[in-house]
């Protein structure tokens, strides 16, 4: 037995000096070692550097292996001071790092944060005052989103007597009474507005109330009432008879189709493909099926979005149906979770296709069905393009966060939609289409281009761009 706890505890001593500190951990905690003074000595060592471990694994971020190696530190210790002194440094760091969270706006990873403390069996008074703080804030933000500012105001009124140390709570209070005001004063305008059926007005009120409430039901229904009565008067425009029209191929009988219908017939199987070309901002692979396959870019290759990777040469489909469905033809992965099934994709979702190809899908317009795909693996579309547009019945580029083109430094939206069967493009100040003045929306072809006092776009067909580089 002498021999044999004398070997172990060589072992452990040589892990030790080597750095191998899980295994000088796991011989310390086999058999009897730390019976003897010797292995007790050598526990306090391995323990001390095990918690230094924990605390700088913490700090970068991994906390499940940085809680691991401090379980392990206090169980060699005993519950030392030296290791319990680090577990409190960590929790301080936990706390600290809630507290930056709620400042930036984060209140969810900062509850996140704070149940993960909890686990771990840290339940004191401070954890759960601010843990309750970050859940009125994130409450506060959600009723702030759909414009219930009162419910809001009283949320973060509580939060600040909980903790009134932190004047990042103190702050959004006094935004959130702000906003309220000039939500309110922005609906009286916008109901104005709506009665007086001035849609140019009532479209830019709705995009500042939207600024401030995103999910502004007024404001919601006053932008889509407005985008139908300027979809339902386009004009029928003569002086663009030089341009080749955008006419997808329509299945049945064109006479048929109700007057004004100019939304819910798109998505045919034979609808074309086109490149987008914003300038200073890129191009995008605009597909107006409602069905598109992803595959590999091989030459002949039939798929709606080639992909130059390691894919099948039909590697999955998404289908427009009320929202947007993967089927997997090979292997997807949707936020690292493999789907053998028809799945239903959220915005944010990314898939992954195959071992590599990895794409994000973003629906950011709460009024538009159509979807943007954004390649953020170090790959390519045959074509070259920043991204690709499933458009449906329109494409909103601007400014704005939720726009499907971000165009930062454009100071206002324009917008291409769909109407029985062509392609139209709006703005809100007069625009040149193919040279042409137009008063804020005209016709646009398979070769046209667009301009602005702030903008430039121009569409081609896909077979005369499929070389063309990037802006």
């Amino acid at each position: 037995m002498f021999q044999s706890w004398r070997l172990q505890l060589r072992e452990a001593e040589e892990a030790l000096r080597e750095g191998r500190l899980d295994e000088a951990e796991r011989l310390l905690e086999q058999g009897q070692l730390r019976r003897y003074l010797p292995g007790k000595r050598l526990s306090a060592k391995v323990a001390e550097q095990m918690a230094r471990r924990a605390r700088q694994r913490v700090l970068g971020g991994d906390s499940t292996a940085g809680w691991r190696d401090l379980d392990a530190a206090c169980s060699l210790s005993g519950g030392a001071n030296e290791v319990l002194s680090v577990r409190q440094d960590i929790i301080d760091c936990v706390l600290g790092e809630a507290e930056g969270m709620i400042a930036a706006g984060e209140p969810g990873k900062a509850v996140g944060r704070l149940a993960s403390l909890e686990k771990r069996g840290v339940a004191n008074h401070q954890v759960r005052t601010l843990k309750e703080v970050a859940g009125r804030v994130q409450s506060a933000r959600k009723l702030w989103l759909r414009g219930k500012f009162t419910d809001a105001e009283s949320q973060l009124a509580s939060a600040v007597v909980l903790r009134p140390d932190l004047p990042s709570v103190q702050t959004q209070l006094e935004t959130c009474r702000a906003r309220q005001q000039e939500s309110r004063q922005l609906g009286e305008r916008l109901h104005k507005a709506l009665a007086a059926e001035s849609w140019s007005e009532t479209l830019a009120l709705a995009d500042q109330m939207l600024e401030i409430v995103p999910e502004s039901p007024l404001a919601l229904d006053a932008r889509r009432r407005a985008w139908m009565e300027v979809g339902a008067s386009v004009p029928r425009l003569n002086d663009l008879e030089a341009t080749v029209t955008w006419k997808p191929d329509f299945t049945g009988d064109a006479d048929s189709r109700p007057e004004g219908a100019c939304e819910q017939d798109c998505g045919d199987e034979d609808e074309p493909r086109f490149v987008l070309w914003v300038d200073g901002v890129g191009g995008y692979l605009v597909c107006l099926k409602g069905q598109v396959t992803i595959g590999q870019a091989v030459p002949g290759t039939d798929v709606d979005v080639p992909i130059q990777g390691d894919l099948s040469r039909r590697h999955a489909t998404i289908r427009r149906d009320d929202g947007y469905l993967i089927e997997p033809l090979n292997c997807v992965r949707i936020d690292g979770k493999e789907v053998r099934e028809t799945t239903l994709l959220s915005d944010g979702n990314e898939i992954e296709l195959g071992d590599s190809v990895r794409l994000r899908f973003r629906q950011p317009h709460a009024l538009s069905a159509t979807a943007r795909l954004e390649i953020i693996s170090r790959h390519r579309t045959e074509q070259s393009a920043d991204g690709v547009l499933l458009m449906a019945e329109s494409c909103v580029m601007g400014p704005k966060w939720q726009n499907h083109v971000v165009c930062r430094d454009w100071s206002s939206d324009v917008v291409l939609y769909r109407c029985e069967g062509e392609l139209f493009c709006r703005a809100m100040e007069p625009i040149e289409i193919d040279d042409q003045y137009c008063e804020a929306q005209g016709k646009v072809g398979t070769n046209s281009h667009v301009a602005g006092s702030d903008f430039s776009l121009s569409l081609e067909d896909l077979d005369r761009c499929c070389h063309k580089p990037l802006l």
